[in-house]
């Protein structure tokens, strides 16, 4: 990046926001434009300096030249010792102006202002700025007139008499501006008249007349006066009839959002002019002091208004009554307010407004850290007093009269001070009291109402689903909602324990907020009342279980499981949230106690729940005396079923999965249901391993190992957790068991495989062992190698489905897929690594079909629905948003939506992305909402430069500037000053100017195009990319700059052309010269683009890009060039680098990337979209993949709910009995199965000869 030093104006933004960098080329590319842009700025700073160090020679030093550190100190406003001192004439000069401010002229405040600030500039003048007092009183010590350069004798005193009017009726003039932008009502969307830069030059010139504490402090007093009225105004009407503290929480619900602008506008002006520690000395007595002050005294009259009238209320009705609002009883309070207590009703209000307070804070905390560069996001519980300090000298201000010296000072503060919780000191004693009372009178009720449905015979525990954490206010959601993983969430709780843990969850927000030692008390009954109602929902829970089986069903002992989970995650919750870290005072947590007995509970009951299942099998389900009479001579049912037990064992571990699905975390469902599966099988093992049956009944044991088999294979899909864990033995697991853990996949798959074993020595026909195994045994008698372990039951039980090649190497190709559709639809929940994967899997086939097989891509005669074609477009969007953040795998996203793309010609559309909004398809939106923001980042800098230059003086305002100044004032200036006049000879500056400015605007544009480029994500670039090999005929437009380019400059030529938008992004107003010079602008660029626009171009547009061109020979194309080769190898880098990746999808690729989707918002909600819809169409699916011709005739579905398919789901006892999933099995099929004894006989060839002899002598 050479730039020319002949251009000096050139400067470059280093601080251009990227929400992202996608690859190691963005990123290196970011430290090099960076490095660059700093070489850049440092030149052209030097090159300021030097014209500078020219123009101030003559003025300041001399003939001598003044170094580069001399001329710095001209800025240092406490060195100004260096300037020229004030001339003897002056006192003629001042009583002009006061003459000429005394007129009847309309303007003379601004004329007089400009007039002082151009002879300071021009001539070197410092006019003396001391305080108001040290200016009454030049002679006391410290007064800071001493330290200008005036004469020192008694004219001295003179002089100041006749400047302080003159600058304090300027002043006024500056604080009267500045006070309009506090006078809209707060219901107004624009707080003030005057843009941002028009009140940071009042704050220039309020510092050019008087000490920066001193304005600081002044203006600090006129804001607070503003916030208290609005304050007041809105928290003491109530325009919905709100009374009470009910009135306080609407009313300043109603105002934060206004208070919260405002304070972003200060902000944004402060932090221009002052230090961030002044800034932050400023907001803790202007805003947080006078909330604090206003929610006091607020607070303080509805004290005395709610201590009378619950009083009287209390004196009518001796006891508490459930009918009323709740009204809680007295405690043993002090004196003066013991019959005096809260109800129920007016809690929840003090916790909602709490809530908005806590919301406010942490908003405040975030947007002062963003500007000031201050960490304000710690908490600050502590009361560090500043607060009064600053207050007396702003009271001292604001009422005419002049604060004294000692105790002018500027308001400094290292952090913080919203003692908002002051507020509710006075209530500590009967928020203490209430807290208890509510939470142990909603314990009670819950758990009387639960006790009486069961004393009426209801003996199922009535559950309820998980509630959402329920704050009115939605950014403080977040912050208080439980955020552990959604397996290990259950589903459902008990529903006295749900409505106990609602009433907690919204005191929660109080208790958190009640941090400061005045109001630990509230915090303390909280935990106190938490802790007693945790232990009463747990005994009321273990009294429960115990009830089963003797006079409550199995079904209860789930339900009670997940409350107990539910709870224990609640309680974790609680006890995280009141830990501060900041305050050890504070931290009032909860104790481990609950907590404990609860992990207690969940295994006690896990134990319960797991071993009587078990023991239900073996002792009652598996003891079929009809069907395992072996000894019976006759065949059982004539040999055309199998046992009842088996049948019934199936049915029982079915229903079992349904309630264990319905109510536990994920995870645990399927750990107790693998648990009781592979206990129960090992009992079957041991069974049919010793039966010895009667010749009649020997095939029985045929038929029963076969239904054992293919239940198993039915089950097994819901127990295992990837595709290898269905049909691949992990070594490891052995280890894993070994050392106290769990596999049950492996488990069962030994089980079984032992079962398969019996079944071929005991039931093959003799010949066929006689040939396998006693020929073998005499042909080789040495002991052979231990083989790699394989699962051969399923390969024995379903070839089709499971060839030995599969078995031995795993699935791959669509095989594969239909292997992770089928462990997806048949897990509890969404397994989100699961989900991805399979999105991925073959280049995104399963979206692929799913498309395909839609209305998006197929030609139907009916008409779809509106809901249906909604639904559709939602699931693109899903998509989009989901593969557009995986950066790991570009080609994911224009693989997901090829058939879409196609068949809709969406590349057209990508072409004329920044082009009039029309009707275009959804991904169209998406897209562009990613190009814009990356437009949007470039167009928020070129809103300042405007607003910046139109700020300016130029030469016609110099002119009008000559003709105002009388020359009463103008003869009066001191001649030694050698001031004179700006004139307008130069008529072309003002031209001149905006050439710059658009120079300077289109130099920033193309040299940022190459971060703005590595904001995109991937994805998004690889799609245009593809885009623009079907744009053949659009290939000279595109020849230069590529497709994404041209998108991304037109995006930022249409944002041009909206001034309104502009002003709606920036937050800034634009006047009539800001919006013709980003019109020059637009055209500049357009013209740069070489995109032709009807009428003749300007001739300004001419030679702003001829003045650049020649400054810099075909530097536009070069960046063009720079961000389109940045778009290519990004692209291809990163596709080389993951092209394993997306082959060989491994669980750690896969966390990465799912952590990448979840960071992202909504990222989460995108997955169960898909999922729900996945399911809702997984017998299409499974059709497509496994190449049935059956499905042809179905669509996708894209309305599907999830609670239609949580119907068709769940367990139909009806229809259990003789299916085995969704498809029958008839007896005679159990009966005939046709085994491929040939085949599989040899396999079991190395088995242990202890172990043949003993099942063969079974026969």
């Amino acid at each position: 990046m050479e730039w020319p030093g002949e251009f000096p104006e050139d400067h470059a933004f280093v601080e251009l926001l990227i929400p992202g960098v996608s690859s190691d080329v963005d990123f290196k590319q970011f430290l090099k434009d960076t490095e660059e842009k700093l070489s850049l700025n440092a030149s052209s700073i030097e090159q300021h300096l030097k014209e500078l160090q020219a123009k101030m020679g003559d003025s300041r030093t001399g003939d001598r030249p003044p170094s580069p550190t001399e001329v710095l100190q001209w800025f240092n406003t406490r060195a100004q010792n260096s300037l020229k001192p004030l001339s003897t004439d002056i006192l003629d000069f001042f009583r002009a102006l006061q003459q000429y401010l005394k007129s009847e002229e309309e303007g003379k405040e601004e004329v007089t202002l400009q007039l002082l600030l151009d002879v300071s500039a021009q001539c070197g003048v410092y006019f003396p700025c001391p305080s108001s007092s040290s200016s009454l009183h030049p002679h006391l010590p410290g007064s800071s007139v001493d330290s200008v350069h005036t004469v020192k004798d008694d004219s001295a005193v003179e002089i100041q008499e006749a400047w302080d009017p003159v600058r304090l009726q300027l002043r006024r003039f500056l604080m009267d501006r500045l006070s309009c932008c506090t006078s809209g009502p707060p219901g107004s969307p624009q707080l003030s008249t005057m843009t941002i830069l028009e009140r940071v030059n009042c704050f220039k010139q309020l510092f050019f007349l008087y000490p920066e504490c001193e304005v600081v402090t002044g203006y600090q007093g006129l804001k607070q006066k503003y916030v208290l009225s609005i304050l007041h105004s809105s928290m003491s009407s109530s325009p919905g009839g709100e009374s009470g503290f009910d009135r306080l929480t609407t009313g300043f619900c109603n105002v934060v959002q206004h208070v919260t602008q405002a304070l972003t506008e200060e902000l944004q002006v402060l932090s221009r002019v002052v230090e961030p520690e002044v800034v932050l000395g400023f907001l803790n007595v202007a805003y947080f002091g006078a909330i604090t002050q206003e929610m006091t005294s607020q607070m303080e009259r509805e004290f005395e208004t709610a201590q009378r009238d619950n009083t009287a209320l209390s004196g009518k009705t001796k006891k508490y009554s459930v009918m009323s609002r709740a009204t809680v009883a007295p405690m043993e309070l002090p004196l003066k307010s013991r019959s005096f207590s809260l109800t129920s009703h007016q809690l929840r209000a003090l916790t909602q407004l709490a809530c908005i307070l806590l919301g406010f804070e942490r908003d405040v905390r975030e947007l002062v850290t963003s500007i000031t560069f201050i960490n304000c996001t710690e908490d600050t519980p502590t009361l560090k007093g500043i607060l009064k300090k600053p207050k007396e000298d702003s009271s001292s201000t604001t009422d005419g009269k002049k604060p004294t010296a000692d105790k002018l000072h500027t308001p400094e503060a290292q952090t913080l001070e919203f003692n908002w919780r002051l507020a509710f000191t006075r209530l500590v004693p009967h928020m203490e009291h209430c807290v208890k009372v509510v939470l142990d009178d909603v314990c009670a009720k819950n758990l009387q109402q639960e006790e009486r449905l069961h004393s009426s015979g209801h003996t199922l525990v009535t559950v309820s689903p998980i509630a959402d954490f329920s704050v009115s206010n939605e950014h403080l959601k977040e912050d208080f909602l439980y955020k552990g993983s959604e397996r290990d969430a259950p589903k459902m709780t008990a529903k006295f324990c749900g409505a106990i843990l609602i009433e907690l969850d919204a005191l929660l927000p109080l208790a958190v907020a009640c941090r400061d030692t005045s109001l630990l008390g509230v915090r303390s009954s909280f935990v106190e009342a938490c802790s007693r109602a945790a232990f009463a929902m747990l005994g009321r829970l273990q009294e429960r279980a115990l009830e089963v089986p003797s006079s409550a069903p199995l079904k209860n002992l789930p339900a009670l499981l997940a409350s107990c989970i539910h709870v224990q995650q609640r309680l974790e919750h609680y006890n995280v949230m009141l830990k501060d870290s900041s305050a050890a005072p504070a931290k009032i947590s909860l104790t481990l106690l609950p907590i404990q007995r609860y992990q207690e509970a969940v295994e006690a009951l896990r134990e319960q729940l797991t071993s009587y299942c078990v023991q239900v099998c073996l002792a009652c389900i598996l003891q079929d005396a009809e069907s395992h009479d072996w000894a019976d001579p006759k065949p059982f049912y004539e040999g055309e079923r199998c046992s009842f037990a088996l049948q019934m064992w199936f049915y029982f571990l079915c229903g079992l999965r349904s309630d264990l699905w319905s109510v536990l975390p994920s995870e645990l469902a399927k750990d107790v249901l693998g648990y009781v599966l592979a206990e129960t099988l090992q009992l079957l093992v041991r069974r049919y391993s010793r039966v010895r049956a009667s010749y009649k009944r020997h095939l029985q044991i045929r038929c029963d190992i076969t239904a054992v088999l293919l239940y198993v294979e039915h089950l097994m899909w819901s127990v295992s957790e990837s595709p290898e864990d269905v049909i691949l033995i992990d070594p490891t697991s052995e280890i894993t068991i070994i050392g106290g853990g769990s596999d049950w996949p492996y488990q069962i798959h030994i089980l079984c495989d032992q079962l398969l074993t019996v079944l071929l020595v005991v039931t093959a026909p003799i010949s066929f062992v006689h040939r396998s195994f006693m020929n073998s045994a005499s042909k080789d008698s040495a002991p052979r190698q231990p083989e790699r372990p394989v699962v051969r039951w399923l390969n024995a039980i379903n070839p089709d489905r499971f060839p030995e090649q599969v078995i031995r190497n795993g699935f791959t190709g669509e095989a594969a897929l239909a292997c992770q559709l089928r462990l997806l639809t048949s897990d509890p929940g969404c397994s989100p690594k699961l989900l991805l994967q399979m999105l991925l899997y073959e280049d995104c086939h399963l979206p692929r079909i799913l498309l395909e097989n839609s209305y998006f891509c197929q030609e139907t005669d009916s008409e779809m629905s509106t809901e249906n074609c909604k639904a559709g477009d939602d699931f693109i969007v899903a998509l989009f948003n989901l593969f557009s953040c995986l950066n790991n795998v570009p080609k994911a996203l224009t693989q997901a939506l090829q058939p879409y793309l196609e068949k809709a010609h969406i590349w057209k559309y990508l072409y004329k992305l920044a082009g009039p909004t029309q009707k275009a398809p959804v991904v169209i939106d998406c897209v562009r909402a990613f190009v814009k923001k990356s437009a949007n980042s470039i167009l928020l800098h070129l809103v300042s430069m405007a607003v910046a230059w139109q700020g300016t003086e130029d030469c016609s305002k110099a002119h009008q500037f000559k003709q105002k100044v009388p020359e009463s004032v103008l003869a009066k200036i001191p001649k030694d000053w050698n001031y004179t006049l700006p004139d307008g000879r130069k008529k072309d500056t003002a031209s001149e100017a905006v050439i710059s400015l658009a120079i300077q605007a289109l130099s920033f544009i193309f040299t940022n195009l190459p971060l703005a480029v590595s904001s995109l994500p991937l994805p998004i670039r690889f799609l245009f990319q593809m885009a623009e090999k079907h744009l053949s005929h659009h290939a000279r437009q595109l020849r230069s700059m590529g497709l994404l380019l041209w998108a991304l400059l037109g995006c930022l030529i249409q944002g041009l052309e909206d001034p309104d938008a502009l002003e709606e992004i920036s937050g800034l107003a634009l006047d009539c010269r800001a919006k013709d010079y980003l019109s020059l602008l637009r055209e500049c660029l357009q013209a740069a683009m070489s995109i032709q626009r009807k009428g003749i171009p300007k001739p300004t547009v001419h030679r702003v890009l001829q003045a650049l061109e020649e400054e810099r020979p075909k530097w536009i194309n070069i960046q063009l060039q720079k961000a389109r080769k940045l778009c290519a190898e990004s692209v291809l880098k990163q596709g080389a680098d993951r092209g394993a990746a997306a082959a060989e999808l491994t669980e750690q690729k896969i966390g990465l990337m799912l952590l990448e989707v979840c960071h992202k918002a909504g990222g989460c909600a995108y997955l169960r979209q898909i999922y729900h819809i996945i399911q809702g169409n997984e017998e299409l699916l499974m059709s497509k993949l496994n190449g049935s011709t059956d499905a042809t005739d179905l669509s996708v579905k894209f309305d599907v709910s999830p609670e239609s398919v949580d119907r068709t789901a769940c367990f139909n006892p009806l229809l259990q009995f003789d299916h085995i999933g969704k498809k029958r099995l008839s007896q005679s099929e159990v009966v005939d199965w046709t085994w491929d004894w040939p085949r599989l006989l040899p396999a079991y060839e190395g088995m242990s000869q202890v172990t043949f002899r003993s099942l063969l002598a079974n026969r």
